[in-house]
């Protein structure tokens, strides 16, 4: 005989279960030979007695030993596949039966997908045509679908509880005590704290383009145990978890995407205003300062025309980085169009209070950019590399000089033009003239 021949003469042996697992492997596998016994110990016999491709083991809950009986069945069996088929309540047995000897696990009752996989037996229809039982895909109860949705707006917001908000929606599914999301090193539970693969009741892959990204991890059922429905839908919830983290992550790179100059990889002026919008907000409530600097390149033009537009793209990207090192971690630097830059500094320094004068936080962030500046070495601009390049900037506060986003950024461009006519490379300060060197 060739080997092919010998290894399809070969047996596939049922171990236990035969009532519930022997009309399904028939199904899937006849006409291969299919031998079967109907406890462990007959097991543990028969398995030498005649060549054997394969072993299904079903887990019987009444053996007080069944990872002695696996190990014994493993000796036994050689290089044969040795597979145990367990309830879903059982699958930490499943685990920790491989543990000692098993090849792998699956759920009863198994599709024929996952038998033909951990068997290596083609089934009975095509060499790798699967026979499978009628899919029955899980309907979501109304309250998963509304956590669902409560769900989706927080991934896409990359809130940090999102994943906290997918296990409980996970408990709510499955009922389960506990539930642990672990996906691309980020971690939410619900219920218990990190459960360990170990302690889980029910494990599941979180995929992403049939790539495993992470892992679910389920508690104990609340009402005694899982069912095969159960395992279908936390299988469904492995798919879409890694699709929506996968959807989340689009939208927030086409949202950065629309918020983002293309030269410089500032914030552009859709983001400014509503970055400034969002903070004048927050100052109205908390009688908080915010100040507009608005600021360009002066004679940009004649740098344009003497060195060539891709040396004033350079200038205006390493501008903006300039200002970038330069400012605090609450200032937002942006460009606003051609060599207009603007900033908004968002002043930690408390409420307002009666009398209290305008803050002087931005003011040493101005400086430290004008002495940056002045080190700066533009290697496009030739001989004029160091020290030429200057800036002029205007600024103004919110609530002084202005209520409103446009009306602040107009009062910060009023301010430029009177830096412009009194003579450039200098920052003027509505109400207050220019700042000094």
């Amino acid at each position: 005989m060739t080997t092919r021949e010998e290894q399809a003469d070969r047996r596939l042996l049922i171990v236990g279960d035969l009532q519930r697992l022997g009309p399904l492997v028939a199904d899937c596998f006849s006409p291969h030979r299919i031998d079967g016994v109907h406890t462990y110990l007959d097991g543990i016999a028969e398995i030498p007695r005649s060549p054997t491709r394969a072993v299904l083991v079903g887990h019987d809950p009444h053996c007080r030993k069944p990872e002695a009986a696996i190990s014994a069945m493993r000796q036994v069996a050689g290089d044969a596949p040795l597979v145990v088929c367990c309830e879903p309540a059982y699958e930490s047995v499943g685990r920790r039966l491989v543990q000692h000897g098993a090849d792998a696990y699956v759920i009863f009752p198994p599709d024929a997908t996952d038998l033909e996989d951990v068997l290596g037996i083609p089934s009975r229809r095509t060499q790798r045509r699967w026979i499978e039982r009628p899919q029955v895909v899980p309907v979501p109860s109304a309250e998963e679908l509304e956590r669902l949705s409560d769900v989706l707006p927080r991934l896409s917001a990359g809130s940090l509880d999102a994943l906290d908000a997918l296990a409980a929606l996970i408990c709510t599914a499955l009922n389960a005590e506990d539930a642990t999301i672990l996906i691309e090193g980020r971690v939410g539970r619900a219920g218990y704290g990190v459960r360990s693969a170990e302690q889980a009741a029910l494990l599941e892959p979180i995929t992403r383009e049939d790539r495993r990204v992470g892992q679910i991890r389920v508690g104990p059922s609340r009402s005694g145990g899982f069912t095969h429905e159960d395992t279908a839908k936390l299988r469904h919830y492995g798919v879409l978890i890694g699709r929506l983290i996968e959807g989340a992550e689009r939208v927030r790179y086409w949202q950065n995407l629309a918020l983002t100059d293309d030269l410089t990889g500032l914030p552009n002026r859709r983001h400014l205003l509503q970055f400034l919008e969002e903070k004048l907000t927050q100052a109205r409530e908390l009688r908080i300062t915010v100040t507009a600097l608005v600021f360009d390149i002066d004679d940009f033009k004649r740098y344009n025309d003497t060195y060539g537009h891709d040396a004033g793209d350079e200038i205006l990207i390493e501008v903006g980085r300039l200002f970038e090192k330069c400012s605090r971690k609450t200032d937002l630097v942006a460009r606003y169009g051609g060599d207009e830059f603007i900033v908004i500094f968002w002043d930690p320094e408390g409420p307002r209070t009666l009398g209290s004068q305008h803050p002087e936080g931005f003011v040493a962030v101005v400086q430290r950019f004008r002495e940056a500046l002045k080190g700066h070495t533009f290697t496009r601009l030739g001989p004029e590399a160091q020290g030429c390049l200057t800036i002029s900037g205007g600024l103004a506060h919110f609530p002084w000089q202005a209520n409103t986003a446009v009306g602040l950024i107009e009062a910060a461009d009023q301010a430029l033009l009177q830096a412009k006519v009194a003579g450039k490379n200098r920052f003027w300060v509505i109400g207050d003239g220019p700042i000094a060197d």
